[in-house]
């Protein structure tokens, strides 16, 4: 099974052409970091090398990106994460989104005509920096302000501008307020990037965070500066919405070709790459296949999926029923900003984690004293009726957002058994075609033998929430002439869009890891 997963070249690609980067993925003994921007990926390898575990050099990218990549993630965004223990098999998920303030109602957003966009009533209480410490609390071994320590020296010292970071400077313009605030910290980056960025007041939170722990942003003072914010710009926070909404949870699995997939069940949404893998199973394979079983599980997954807490959802039982569903859909998620990152350490324990603001820049919402902007996850609920996913005070929206691992099916017949051993870790960020992505890379790896790397750059296909069909479009087209003989009709797509997802990956080999980064975004993989 070990030399099936180490890839087996471009061949086991659909669409793959010589004419792209053919560098492979990157090879090493033991350990990995993979993060979307490499001054994370550089955090979390310096944490690996001081000794830490596989949640210490999570953390400490997670952190970074809030400040390099501040449009796509931040201490005001939720996160997800799954984990794996090689001394036990055990394989746990992290939920840490938060729920809409216990006075936000469904009938109130649509006498505004829909729920907002931006502004303070789009924010539901963030998780991310409680799924940080959370995170830490149960599998870190180098002091949590160690973890912390790389972000908040970046976030003082400054560090120059990416291209990236420098093309959502020009969004962020129009969107996030206080407008001087905005100016002040991003105003000079412009063209390419390069320009040196400091943002001294989220250094001192971050130096907070470190000093008192997580709990510090949903008590104490800066809990009073985020509340101030926000219920200052027309929302209703109380200290009691306010709480440290992380909790680990079972995951969910499925059985794909001969291993076995696991994911964070709802609110996220990784119920959809669950059901799109038991269909893709039982069907044939190439591009036509995928589309049709991503598709079902997101007419299911849009239809029933809801917040389980709030409404006794059971994804156990819409996966035993194959998604099958007699209700119309609700629609999809919306498009958003979003981050990936994963890690492996020298004793074989795996964190695969996603975070974001949802929309680049979030709610727009800048609590310039403390450096925080806030999410607009309440986008993520819909205002149909009596559904599951129904905007309610107190109640968490459905997420895109969601990570996964593969492990070898346990054996049940060795005495002392655990979950299996570990096969690959990843995830992507790219809102509604997460699952679509990560369903892509897996059905490569797992099913075509294909070589990590090569799997992500390969061409990739995916559906938009009103259901339309996109494809990168390469030369030769390989991937549309395959969905096309398919009898489906795709739009093209440029080549190398990161509107499809930057996905990471790492798999693990007989001869050690092999780690990929998607060349679509501005990240790194590190091996050792």
């Amino acid at each position: 099974m070990a030399e099936r997963l180490a890839g087996g070249g471009r061949e086991g690609v659909e669409g793959a052409s010589a004419d792209g980067p053919a560098r492979g993925a990157l090879r090493g003994p033991r350990t990995c970091v993979i993060a979307d921007h490499p001054l994370a990926a550089a955090a979390g390898e310096r944490a690996l090398r001081e000794g830490g575990s596989a949640a210490d050099a999570a953390v400490a990218m997670a952190a970074v990106l809030t400040v390099v990549q501040p449009h796509m993630s931040h201490l005001g965004g939720d996160a997800f994460a799954m984990t794996y223990e090689a001394a036990s098999g055990a394989v746990r998920a992290l939920n840490a989104s938060g729920p809409a303030p216990a006075s936000a109602s469904a009938d109130a957003c649509r006498a505004l005509g829909g729920i907002p966009d931006a502004g303070a009533r789009a924010v539901t209480a963030p998780g991310c920096v409680a799924g940080w410490g959370t995170l830490h609390e149960r599998h870190g071994r180098l002091p949590w302000a160690r973890a912390l320590a790389d972000a908040e020296r970046l976030a003082r010292e400054g560090f120059p501008a990416s291209r990236a970071l420098a093309r959502a400077v020009a969004a962020g313009r129009a969107r996030v307020a206080p407008a001087s605030a905005f100016k002040d910290l991003f105003g000079h980056v412009a063209g390419d990037g390069g320009q040196t960025v400091r943002q001294p007041a989220l250094a001192d939170t971050l130096r907070t965070l470190a000093q008192d722990g997580a709990g510090a942003l949903y008590e104490g003072p800066l809990a009073d500066e985020c509340l101030t914010a926000l219920n200052g710009l027309g929302a209703a926070f109380t200290p009691d919405d306010w709480r440290a909404p992380a909790e680990w949870v079972e995951p969910l699995a499925v059985d794909f070709a001969g291993m076995r997939v696991h994911t964070q069940p709802p609110p996220s949404r990784g119920i959809a790459l669950m059901l799109a893998l038991k269909r893709l199973a039982r069907a044939g394979t190439g591009a036509g296949a995928q589309v049709e079983a991503l598709r079902g599980a997101f007419a299911a997954v849009d239809a029933e999926a809801g917040d389980p807490r709030a409404t006794g959802f059971d994804a156990e039982a819409l996966l035993r029923a194959g998604g099958a569903s007699a209700r119309a859909a609700a629609g999809g998620a919306g498009d958003g900003d979003t981050t990936a990152l994963l890690a492996i350490d020298a004793e074989g324990n795996a964190v695969s984690l996603i975070q974001s603001v949802f929309a680049a820049w979030g709610s727009g919402v800048l609590a310039p004293r403390i450096g925080a902007l806030f999410n607009n996850r309440m986008r993520g609920f819909t205002l149909e009726r009596g559904h599951r996913n129904e905007l309610a005070g107190g109640k968490r929206p459905m997420h895109t957002l969601h990570s996964y691992l593969v492990t070898t099916p346990p054996d049940l017949l060795a005495e002392g058994a655990g979950g299996g051993a570990l096969a690959a870790v990843g995830g992507t960020p790219g809102a509604h075609r997460q699952p679509q992505t990560n369903a892509q890379v897996l059905d490569a790896v797992l099913r075509a033998g294909a070589d990590p790397q090569d799997a992500l750059d390969a061409p990739r296909w995916a559906l938009d929430t009103d259901g339309s069909l996109h494809a990168e479009a390469r030369a030769p087209d390989r991937l549309g002439e395959a969905l096309r003989a398919a009898g489906l009709d795709p739009a093209p797509l440029a080549a190398w869009d990161g509107w499809t997802g930057r996905a990471c990956l790492a798999v693990r080999t007989g001869g050690g890891v092999a780690a990929a980064h998607d060349a679509r975004g501005e990240g790194l993989a590190i091996v050792g």
